[in-house]
C-alpha cells in the first residue's frame, strides 16, 4: 500500500483547519468511551463527535460506491460479525479481486490507536481512510473522485444537511465523518468485561487461562485494551517480501516488526498473523510453542501443553463481545 507520509501530514493539516470553518449543527457529545478504559489517543478538536456525522460516517463506510468498480466498501474487508475484521480469509481482496499482501485488522477500540497499519505506516485516524480508498489493490480510487461519487448519491444530501447544515462535500466532509462512525466501534462488552465490574464469574477454566494468559501474553496484549499498540517480532518465520516496519523506518533492525494486534474478538478475527497463514488459536498456540527464541527477543518463554493451551483459548473466547456484533448501529444501513 502506498501512502506517503508528508501527503498524510499536509492532508490532516487540512483537515483541522477547514473543519474549523464549518458549522456544527449539533454539539453533544454523542461517543461515550468506557470509563474504565485509558484516555484516548484520538485527538481532534475540529471534529466534536455528533449523531449526526457518526450516522453519516456509517453510510460512508458500508458505500460500495466509493471503490472504483462499485462493489467494495470499507465495511467489505471489516465485517461487523467478524468483530470488524475480514471475513475470515488469510489476504483480503479488493477491485477486480486483486488479491491484497496483508491480512485486514480489526477495527475495534480505534480511538486508543496511537498508529495504523501493520507497519504502522499512518499514524492519524483522519487520513487512515485515503489509503483504502485510493490504492489501486483495495479500492483503486483519486479523493476527487471520491468527491464525485458522495455527489451523484442522492441519500447523502440529507445526511450532509444534518451534519453541517449544507450539502457541502469535501474531503474534510468525508474523513472526519468516518472517523467518527470507526471512533464509536468500542468493544468492552464481553464477559471478561463482566467479570472485570464483578458482573460475571469465569469458569474455572476461563480463571485458569486467565492466569495462563497473564504470565504469557500479557507483556504484549496489556488489558483491558489487550494491545500495547506497539510493533514486536515474534519469531515465526515470514516472507522475505514482507519486512513489516522496516518498511516505514527504513531500519534494518526494525525488519519483521509488526504491530501488535488486539486479542478482543479474537475469536472471531481468524485467520491470524498479518498473512492470515493460522487459522485457529490451536495453531497460534502451538507456532508460540515451536518458535526460535533467538528471533524473538522480548517474546517470553511459551511451552504450553496441551491442557494449559485449552484453558487459555477458553479465557480468550470471553473476550467476544456480542453486544458488537448484533449492535444495529454499528451495521449497514438498510
Amino acid at each position: 500500500m502506498k501512502f506517503p507520509r508528508l501527503l498524510g501530514a499536509g492532508i490532516l493539516v487540512l483537515l483541522n483547519w477547514q473543519a474549523c470553518r464549518e458549522p456544527q449543527i449539533e454539539t453533544r457529545n454523542a461517543i461515550e468511551f468506557p470509563s474504565d478504559f485509558p484516555p484516548i489517543s484520538y485527538q481532534n478538536p475540529a471534529n466534536p463527535f455528533t449523531e449526526a456525522h457518526i450516522a453519516l460516517g456509517r453510510k460512508l463506510f458500508y458505500d460500495p460506491n466509493l471503490s472504483l468498480t462499485r462493489n467494495i466498501s470499507c465495511g467489505s474487508c471489516h465485517a461487523q460479525v467478524h468483530g470488524f475484521a475480514d471475513h475470515n480469509l488469510p489476504l483480503s481482496f479488493g477491485i477486480f479481486g486483486r488479491k491484497g499482501k496483508r491480512n485486514s485488522p480489526s477495527l475495534v477500540n480505534v480511538a486508543w490507536m496511537p498508529n495504523f497499519m501493520w507497519d504502522g505506516g499512518i499514524r492519524h485516524l483522519d487520513v487512515m481512510p485515503i489509503a483504502p480508498l485510493t490504492d489501486s489493490t483495495e479500492m483503486g480510487m483519486t479523493l476527487p473522485l471520491v468527491l464525485e461519487r458522495v455527489k451523484e448519491n442522492e441519500e447523502y444530501k440529507t445526511l450532509f444537511m444534518n451534519a453541517y447544515g449544507k450539502f457541502e462535500v469535501s474531503e474534510t466532509s468525508v474523513l472526519l465523518p468516518l472517523s467518527q462512525f470507526m471512533l464509536s466501534i468500542i468493544s468492552d462488552q464481553s464477559k471478561y468485561d463482566r467479570v472485570r465490574r464483578s458482573q460475571d464469574k469465569f469458569t474455572a477454566n476461563e480463571s485458569n487461562g486467565y492466569q495462563i494468559f497473564k504470565e504469557n501474553c500479557s507483556s504484549c496484549h496489556q488489558e483491558p485494551l489487550f494491545t500495547r499498540n506497539d510493533f514486536q517480532k515474534n519469531g515465526i518465520t515470514f516472507n522475505g517480501e514482507e519486512l513489516g516496519r522496516f518498511r516505514i523506518t527504513q531500519i534494518p533492525e526494525d525488519s519483521f516488526y509488526f504491530k501488535v494486534p488486539t486479542l478482543r474478538n479474537v475469536e472471531l478475527t481468524y485467520p491470524y498473523m498479518h498473512d492470515g497463514r493460522f487459522r485457529t488459536l490451536e495453531e497460534v498456540l502451538e507456532a508460540y510453542n515451536q518458535v526460535d527464541r533467538n528471533h524473538a527477543p522480548n517474546l517470553p518463554e511459551f511451552n504450553l501443553n496441551s491442557i494449559e493451551k485449552e484453558q487459555l483459548i477458553a479465557f480468550l473466547k470471553t473476550l467476544t463481545d456480542y453486544s458488537l456484533i448484533s449492535n444495529h448501529k454499528l451495521s449497514e444501513p438498510r
